[in-house]
């Protein structure tokens, strides 16, 4: 409390103080009485009261499935014309908009020449989210999503087949190497070139013959009655 008392006039618009009335039941000419809503307008502003805490979204399966994307029911959806927005919301499985059920094109084109795609004309605001993001964004991120799942199951089945397939237990580990049977080879020589091949009509040797009558001849000399 401060030990000073300002007293500083402050000029407030007469359709400020005529609002201030009409909310507190006060006149605007009875400052006295809009003196306190006055001040406690102008603390919390100074020091506004912390937001209050966003109560969890319950999960649910109703919605609307618009094509890859899935609006769960709560979404909002937001187009614009003439820069003036309008909105429509996911009631169930169907979109509402001035209680009639309408599709995302329809509802994209509720104003204007009727040819606007609706992803690239409708935002979307998911349950539970402050944050608006465009239809095709939400399209092509859950396209991303698509892709990428049938990628990792695509790129599992690629592996398991070229796996080698596993033997039952005992049979995983090859047999010992049994030894080869590896027949003798025999050596073939060739003939001798001293030998002389035998035939039909095979000559004896002229040195043997020879030989033979030189021992003839010796033994003839040596004989007793030979002179």
């Amino acid at each position: 409390m401060s030990r000073y008392s300002l007293h500083f006039p402050i000029r407030v618009p007469d359709d400020v103080l005529v609002e201030l009335g009409e909310f507190t039941g006060k006149f605007w000419s009875d400052s006295l009485g809009q003196e306190p809503f006055v001040i406690e307008a102008i603390r919390n502003y100074i020091k506004p009261a912390p937001p209050a805490p966003q109560q969890p979204v319950e999960a649910t399966e109703a919605g609307y499935q618009w094509k890859q994307v899935f609006l769960p029911e709560g979404t909002r959806l937001r187009a614009s014309f003439g820069r003036q927005p309008y909105f429509a919301t996911v009631v169930g499985a169907e979109i509402k908009y001035d209680g009639h059920a309408v599709s995302p094109s329809c509802f994209a084109n509720l104003h204007g020449s009727g040819n606007r795609n609706a992803w690239k004309a409708v935002w979307l605001r998911l349950p539970g989210s402050n944050e608006w993001l465009l239809a095709d964004v939400c399209r092509s991120a859950r396209k991303a999503a698509i892709a990428r799942l049938h990628g990792d199951g695509a790129q599992a089945d690629s592996q398991r087949s070229r796996a080698p397939e596993r033997l039952p237990q005992g049979l995983d580990q090859p047999p010992p190497a049994a030894r080869q049977f590896v027949p003798r080879q025999t050596e073939i020589r060739s003939p001798s070139v001293s030998a002389a091949p035998k035939g039909n009509g095979a000559q004896p040797k002229s040195s043997s013959g020879r030989s033979a009558r030189r021992r003839k001849r010796r033994a003839a000399k040596q004989s007793p009655g030979n002179p």
